[in-house]
């Protein structure tokens, strides 16, 4: 009787991180089985090229401060480090962003409990948890997401702690904070912009004189941090701006972006415009009566909104402002995804609160009965549909298969036989030293990329050529080169590689 008595304290004292610890340990198990199951994918293997062992680190520093400016120089430095330490294998390299993935999660969960309580924690952590946009494009994925979903959830829960100081704020926080934001600056360009709207968001409450002006602090450690960045990048970039290549989005791409954030799950979806909709009046609703509890509602208010104004700003820019430059890339918008779940959480919670009082039911009751939906209903498609599905989609995944399509060819070492890539120098040099380099045991293969000058020399020696087609279309830019000492001898259309033979030699 004692031990069962025990046992249920112990259940009602830690069941908050009992449950959290299930849910983040299904996440991670998931992560863990699948991460090595696909190839990598074009992006992936730019990484890669970024960051290739025969760049020393100066090299990469100096890359993404000339040709790659559109990225910050904090993610690549680490993905250099663990490529360098790491053995060979996909599944070695996702490992890193499987982790992060799972940190991100942690601080998500603890930004929740800061911001609001336990009860809103434990929706928080169900909703990330099940969230394949989560899974597949932070954990799934050897890029920057994951690690700029650390510092993003870093920076909210650490807002959240300064903002519970409000008028007392602490030095050691205020650092902190900035600190955190220095580094997501440093992570991605959308970064900077979460802390442009905290700021603004922050700027309100001073002038309601809810928070003190040494709030000026943590944003000033950001910039001074990033500003040495910045000018070089101005004085030294060669990489042309002018010509970005998202295409313009449409006025339907704004609703697409907010599907995008929930894993495109109507009920989470409805959730957050509820979400929004209850924050938007609960502010109106202080603002006519006197202004109680203003300042924490327009906290509320500015986290529910964040992602619709970041949607339609992004909106408004790529479609009206700078067309041709645009920015309006579905996963961008990750930087928003703490905040719309955090809201949905809030939602969902004070929902399943008025509930449990209306219904006379328990509220163990009423929130298992949810994190069972939630986990059942959408986590498991999600799980076992939505990412598996694109684990194991082909499009452009395929360079592990193309480079197991030619090993056998023993042409490729001498320069009879040469693999062409529709694709710029860092994807091939990602192609030639991972699939080729580290995966063939040291194998000296060189990938031929359309950006080359010397192609033509290279073809010149040559009795077959394999193209791959990373994108799909035709390979028009090397059988111009080709002209008519070449003809097609197969199509592998599964993985888009054109295999081209000698006929005549001049």
């Amino acid at each position: 009787m004692k031990q069962s008595h025990y046992i249920s304290e112990f259940l009602k004292k830690y069941y908050f991180y009992i449950i959290s610890g299930l849910l983040i340990l299904i996440q991670l198990v998931f992560s863990l089985r699948f991460m090595g199951r696909q190839y990598l994918s074009l992006d992936e293997v730019s990484q890669i090229g970024f960051i290739v062992k025969k760049n020393p680190w100066s090299s990469i520093i100096d890359y993404y401060l000339t040709s790659e400016v559109t990225n910050l120089p904090l993610w690549p430095l680490l993905a250099a480090l663990w490529y360098r330490v790491m053995p060979y294998g996909e599944g070695w390299l996702r490992l890193l962003t499987v982790l992060l993935t799972s940190l991100s999660i942690i601080i998500m969960i603890k930004a929740a409990k800061e911001y609001r309580n336990e009860k809103t924690a434990l929706l928080m952590a169900a909703l990330t948890c099940i969230s394949s946009v989560i899974m597949h494009k932070c954990g799934l994925t050897f890029r920057v997401h994951a690690f700029w979903m650390v510092f993003t959830a870093l920076v909210l829960w650490r807002y959240f702690v300064r903002l519970n100081e409000a008028g007392k704020e602490s030095v050691k926080n205020i650092v902190i904070l900035g600190l955190a934001m220095a580094g997501l600056a440093y992570s991605h360009y959308f970064g900077c912009l979460t802390i442009a709207y905290l700021f603004i968001t922050d700027l309100v409450l001073f002038l309601r004189k809810y928070v003190g002006k040494s709030f000026i602090i943590s944003y000033l450690i950001a910039g001074i941090s990033l500003l040495p960045w910045m000018i070089l990048v101005i004085t030294r970039r060669t990489m042309d701006l002018n010509d970005f290549w998202p295409k313009t989005p449409t006025f339907e791409s704004i609703p697409k972006a907010l599907l995008y954030i929930v894993s495109k799950d109507e009920a989470v979806f409805i959730l957050l415009i509820v979400a929004m909709i209850a924050a938007f009046l609960l502010l109106l609703r202080s603002s006519l009566n006197g202004g109680k509890d203003w300042e924490v509602l327009f906290v509320r208010f500015s986290l529910a909104f964040m992602p619709l104004i970041f949607a339609v700003g992004d909106y408004i820019y790529s479609a009206h402002i700078n067309p041709r430059a645009g920015i309006f890339v579905l996963r961008y918008f990750l930087s928003v995804l703490p905040a719309a779940l955090l809201s949905v959480a809030l939602v969902l919670s004070e929902i399943l609160d008025r509930l449990s009082e209306k219904l006379d039911i328990s509220e163990f009751l009423s929130y298992g009965t949810v994190l069972i939906f939630l986990v059942v209903y959408i986590g498991a498609p999600n799980y076992y549909h939505d990412v598996k599905d694109e684990v194991s989609a082909p499009f452009d995944n395929t360079y592990g298969n193309v480079s197991e399509a030619v090993k056998d060819d023993e042409g490729l070492k001498n320069g009879h036989s040469v693999i062409a890539i529709n694709a710029n120098r860092a994807n091939a040099d990602g192609f030639e030293e991972y699939y080729f380099g580290r995966g063939k045991a040291g194998s000296d293969i060189h990938v031929i990329s359309n950006d080359d000058s010397d192609t033509a020399d290279r073809f010149r020696d040559a009795d077959r050529i394999y193209v791959y087609q990373v994108m799909g279309g035709t390979p028009d830019v090397f059988t111009g080169i080709m002209g008519t000492d070449f003809r097609e001898v197969s199509f592998d259309k599964d993985i888009s590689l054109y295999t081209y033979e000698r006929v005549k030699r001049k």
